[in-house]
């Protein structure tokens, strides 16, 4: 998140506002981000691979070189295209290896690998770097099915390696002083958030160009793309739209609200909701996709609820993010264009309710204790706060945190088990959605039971 100026952060943050229903107006408060570690000489740097070079790589890569915390080793991907662009965004010093990711791993001159593959790939590639003695950087979602968090747990603790997941954003300055706000009681209990993550575009809905050289045993492997899903002829719709199919991706759930669900858990400090119930279906996409273009799942949290929505085919609020509703107050965080904290005394509206009664009734009412003070408005906001960020991409503030951790050995906030909840929300969304049921966790398994 680079730094921007007061109209841009009113530009961008009116439209989330908007879609939470909120007035950005009043006190205006800058989130000065932490600092970066200061660069490491070259011996300190952490020797890093990508396997995955796709959309999501390319950034991590980027990423990677403003933290000055790692060394770019090498780049595993099954499209040549991909390690082409990898040599030039390193100016060609960088090792590539095509299709063949094991014999990365078997490099003793790599400390830790960065893994941005399609999420069918998930588990297997990160058992594998575990087991190879490396530290690991997920993409979100950790995992593709529900069952496979607690091996990737599992295997972390086994070979004592790190292990952190991709969900950036709770890296980010914003998300940090939200964190803050909420655990301090500002803005009273939290007894309902309110998420959602909107877009209406062909590639915000992963529609996204093929590249026209693109072809199979020449500049492509199919075979090893595949890998562990159900083999099916080649196409390319397949590999760069992958989120359209349950094969390899959970669509909307574990592409965005994913996202949400991590902020959630991070800023309440909860690790996962007992129910969870959802609705979808494909209302504007036809193209061929399996998994809805328009979604909504309630979550059942010990002591709060969340409603978080997500749809293809409207942006008009696109900078929406995270509600989070409070006895005194509601925080509303931007996806990525900051937040805006309102506080509020509630109002008992004592004079709506007692109109009915005779004149000499009411006032005999008004003139008892703090009545009249107590009633008008409803609800009576005292001004709203308004933060605007500053700094890098959270991406960066993550990665700077992942290449700390390997150096110190210290668990990363967002670890394996943290990856592990915040995907298993989400499956847990498509789960409901495709079996129509409410889906129960049971906490004392760490598992997921059917209502």
């Amino acid at each position: 998140m680079s730094a921007f100026s007061r109209r841009d952060f009113m530009r961008k943050g009116a439209v989330g506002a908007a879609g939470l229903g909120l007035l950005l107006n009043g006190e205006w408060v800058p989130v000065e981000a932490s600092p970066l570690p200061r660069p490491a000489s070259a011996a300190d740097r952490v020797n890093v691979a990508f396997i995955g070079f796709g959309i999501r790589g390319n950034i991590l890569l980027e990423s990677a070189k403003q933290t000055e915390q790692a060394n770019l080793v090498a780049v595993s991907d099954c499209y040549q295209g991909h390690l082409d662009r990898a040599k030039e965004r390193t100016d060609g010093k960088i090792d590539t290896n095509f299709a063949q990711y094991k014999k990365l791993l078997e490099r003793k001159d790599i400390d830790a690998v960065v893994i941005a593959t399609p999420d069918h790939w998930h588990l297997p590639i990160v058992l594998d770097a575990l087991a190879a003695g490396k530290d690991v950087y997920i993409e979100k979602p950790m995992t593709r099915l529900i069952e496979e968090g607690p091996k990737i747990v599992a295997a972390a603790q086994r070979y004592n390696r790190i292990v952190q997941a991709g969900s950036q954003w709770i890296s980010s300055p914003m998300q940090k002083k939200a964190r803050e706000i909420v655990q301090s009681g500002k803005i009273g209990k939290v007894t309902k958030v309110i998420a959602s993550y909107n877009r209406n575009s062909s590639t915000g809905a992963w529609n996204y160009p093929i590249p026209p050289d693109l072809k199979n045993g020449v500049n492509f492997n199919w075979e090893e793309w595949l890998g562990p899903a159900p083999k099916v002829a080649y196409d390319p719709e397949r590999v760069f739209r992958y989120r359209k199919y349950w094969d390899y991706s959970g669509g909307i759930s574990t592409d965005l609200f994913v996202h949400l669900i991590t902020s959630i858990h991070y800023v309440m400090g909860v690790e996962m909701p007992d129910a969870v119930v959802a609705i979808g279906c494909i209302l504007v996409r036809n193209d061929g996709r399996e998994v809805p273009d328009t979604l909504d799942a309630l979550f059942d949290y010990p002591t709060f609820h969340v409603n978080m929505g997500s749809t293809m085919n409207n942006s008009s609020a696109s900078e929406q993010g995270v509600q989070f509703l409070g006895t005194q107050g509601t925080l509303a965080v931007f996806l990525g264009s900051g937040m805006a904290l309102t506080s509020e005394t509630p109002g008992e509206g004592y004079g709506y309710s007692i109109d009915s009664w005779p004149k000499k009734m009411q006032e005999a009412f008004w003139n008892e204790g703090h009545h009249r003070e107590e009633s008008s408005p409803f609800v009576r906001t005292e001004g709203t706060v308004n933060y605007k960020a500053s700094g890098p991409d959270a991406t960066v503030f993550h990665l700077a945190e992942f290449f700390d951790c390997v150096r110190t050995r210290r668990q990363p906030v967002e670890n394996a088990t943290v990856g592990h909840h915040a995907a298993a929300a989400g499956h847990m969304v498509n789960l409901s959605f495709r079996s129509g049921k409410k889906q129960l966790w049971d906490a004392a398994r760490d598992t997921l039971r059917e209502a």
